[in-house]
C-alpha cells in the first residue's frame, strides 16, 4: 500500500516510471487535439481529451484522471457525465475522444459504426436494488424486482413488508445502468406504457439523494455509490450485493465497464487508456473506488447478457 502522505505522481517517480511509460509509449497518433512534446527516451505527453458517458464510473475515471495529469502536466482531461446510450453516439461521431458506457456498443449502434471503435474494458461494476431505510424489506426475488418495476407489484406488502406504497425511482431511458438491470432483472418482459415511476434520473448520485428522502422508495445504483448511511442496499434471491459474488457468477446484476475511443484515437487518448489498464490502476484505484478488477471474475458476460465460466 502506498504511504497516504505520497501522490501516485511520487510513488510513480520514485518506481522510476512516469504515467506514460505506464501507460505504454511507442503509440500511434492521428487527429485529436494532442501531439508528442518531446522525443527520444525523454517523451512526454500534452494535449486534451473529452471523456463523457456513463455515471456509475465516472468516480473512479476522475480519480485516474487526476493521477495521469499529476504526472503529465501538459495533458487536459474533462470528464463529464452523458449516459452510455448519448455518448456512444457521440464517440461515434467523433464528439468525444472516450466514451464510457456500462452496455456494448452493439446494443446501441450499427455494426458499420461499432467496426470504427475500439472496446477497452476497465472495470467490473456491480450494481444492486436500494431502497430508503423505512422499507423493512431485506431480500428480495428476480422475480419480484420485475413486478416492481414493470408496474406489477406496488404495495411493499405484496412482498412480506409492512403496509405501503412501493415509490419506484428508475434511470432515464438510454442510461446504461438502467439497461444493465433490466437485462439481468426483465428477461424479456417490458414496462408497460401505464406505468410511470415517481421520478427518472439522470444520474447515479441524483437517485442515491431521491432514495435517501423519499419514504417507501426503490432504485439500483452501482456497488461503488453504496452508502448505508443514506440507504439499504438489498440481497437478490438470496444473494448478497457483493465483490465475491459478482466474481464467482452467483450475483448476475453486473457488467463492463467500458471506455471506448475511436480507431484513429490519438496519443495522449491511448496512453490515458493504457493508464487505465496498468497495474497501479487495477490494483490500487479500482478496489479502492468499489469496482471489480477484470483480472478477478470466473464468469465473464457477452454482449447477448450470456453469463459462462472463464
Amino acid at each position: 500500500m502506498l504511504d497516504n502522505k505520497m501522490s501516485r505522481r511520487q510513488f510513480l517517480s520514485f518506481a522510476g516510471i512516469s504515467a506514460a511509460a505506464v501507460a505504454g509509449l511507442g503509440l500511434v497518433g492521428c487527429g485529436g487535439s494532442s501531439e508528442q512534446a518531446a522525443s527520444g527516451s525523454g517523451e512526454s505527453l500534452s494535449g486534451s481529451i473529452s471523456c463523457s458517458g456513463a455515471t456509475s464510473f465516472q468516480p473512479l475515471v476522475e480519480a485516474a484522471a487526476n493521477d495521469f495529469m499529476d504526472a503529465n502536466p501538459d495533458v487536459s482531461i474533462s470528464i463529464s457525465a452523458g449516459g452510455s446510450g448519448q455518448v456512444l453516439s457521440d464517440i461515434k461521431d467523433g464528439k468525444v475522444q472516450i466514451g464510457r458506457s456500462d452496455v456494448f456498443a452493439e446494443t446501441k449502434l450499427d455494426a458499420a459504426d461499432v467496426e470504427n471503435l475500439v472496446d477497452n474494458q476497465v472495470a467490473i461494476v456491480g450494481m444492486g436494488p436500494i431502497v430508503n431505510p423505512s422499507v423493512d424489506v431485506d431480500d428480495l426475488t428476480t422475480e419480484q424486482l420485475k413486478g416492481i418495476f414493470t408496474g406489477e407489484i406496488t404495495d411493499w406488502s405484496q412482498v412480506g413488508g409492512t403496509a405501503g406504497t412501493i415509490q419506484v425511482i428508475n434511470r432515464k431511458a438510454g442510461s446504461g445502468t438502467r439497461a444493465t438491470f433490466e437485462d439481468a432483472v426483465f428477461q424479456g418482459a417490458t414496462v408497460p406504457d401505464s406505468f410511470k415511476p415517481v421520478a427518472e434520473e439522470d444520474s447515479s448520485g441524483t437517485v442515491v439523494d431521491k432514495v435517501s428522502q423519499t419514504e417507501g422508495s426503490i432504485s439500483y445504483v452501482a456497488f461503488n455509490y453504496f452508502d448505508d448511511s443514506k440507504f439499504k442496499a438489498l440481497s437478490v434471491d438470496g444473494v448478497a450485493p457483493t465483490q465475491e459474488n459478482v466474481e464467482s457468477g452467483d450475483f448476475n446484476i453486473w457488467s463492463y465497464e467500458h471506455m471506448y475511443t475511436r480507431n484513429d484515437a490519438d496519443d495522449v487518448t491511448k496512453a490515458f487508456i493504457d493508464y487505465m489498464l496498468s497495474d497501479e490502476v487495477q490494483t490500487n484505484l479500482v478496489p479502492e473506488q468499489g469496482f471489480i478488477p477484470l483480472n478477478g471474475m470466473k464468469v465473464k458476460k457477452d454482449v447477448d447478457g450470456n453469463v459462462t465460466a472463464i
